[in-house]
């Protein structure tokens, strides 16, 4: 019974101290009890929004392990995570319209801007916030595509919270500065792709331009058929 007592103390302390290190030794941040109420405390101790939190607080970690260890994963475990990891590659008029449209998104228009089934549980409200932020999949290659904050987060609560969280690593812009990044990135040849997870309520949450870096979220988007990611083919011809 001691034996017992020490492991499950030994848990808990272990467990409190990743996550105060995860808040940057506060209790809880603002933007993460945002991410909380709007992802819905149900969907934060079943696991689901938890994902969330963790993808977003150690996202370059987190794709780095994915990057390292999808080729050596058993295919069910590469399907698993192929069928979970919803992306859209997008035109520039199509990123344009998220970035810049001043109203609700009706649902029954959805496939307009981004013609994915799961996207149909988007909420996108007016003036949302942008946020760029460091590419994960550039920052886990030695010699990555420039520049490499290029990521956009939009809307809450995800932008606040990868500032609060990240400081460092990202910054807020202004619709006109979003535009010039996307104007910027399609003029190197980049992909803009729309992303939406599960664990991120099931709704849209980041817009990447996608370079000739290796990248785990475009191997993740394959086409059935022949095995190979739809979107390095356009983006390799």
């Amino acid at each position: 019974m001691n034996t017992l007592l020490i492991i499950i103390g030994a848990l808990l302390l272990l467990g409190i101290t990743l996550w105060l290190l995860g808040e940057r030794g506060r209790l809880i941040m603002p933007s993460t009890r945002k991410f909380i109420r709007m992802a819905g405390t149900k969907r934060f101790l079943n696991f689901s929004a938890l994902h969330g939190y963790i993808y977003l607080r150690l996202q370059k970690q987190y794709l780095k392990f994915l990057i390292k260890a999808n080729p050596t994963s058993p295919s069910f475990v590469r399907k698993w995570f192929t069928d979970r990891y919803h992306s859209k590659v997008l035109t520039q008029e199509q990123t344009k319209k998220i970035i810049t449209i001043d109203k609700e998104i009706p649902l029954q228009k959805l496939e307009q801007v981004i013609p994915h089934e799961i996207a149909r549980s988007i909420v996108l409200q007016a003036s949302p916030k942008i946020v760029a932020f460091e590419c994960g999949c550039r920052h886990s290659r030695p010699n990555p595509c420039q520049p490499t904050q290029v990521c956009l987060f939009v809307g809450e609560p995800f932008a606040d919270f990868m500032l609060e969280h990240h400081p460092k690593e990202s910054r807020e812009l202004s619709r006109s500065e979003a535009l010039e990044l996307l104007d910027q990135e399609h003029a190197r040849g980049h992909l803009h792709s729309a992303w939406f997870k599960d664990a991120m309520m099931g709704r849209f949450y980041v817009i990447c331009n996608c370079c000739k870096c290796p990248n785990k979220g475009l191997s993740l988007t394959r086409d059935e058929k022949k095995g190979v990611p739809l979107e390095v083919e356009l983006l390799v011809n």
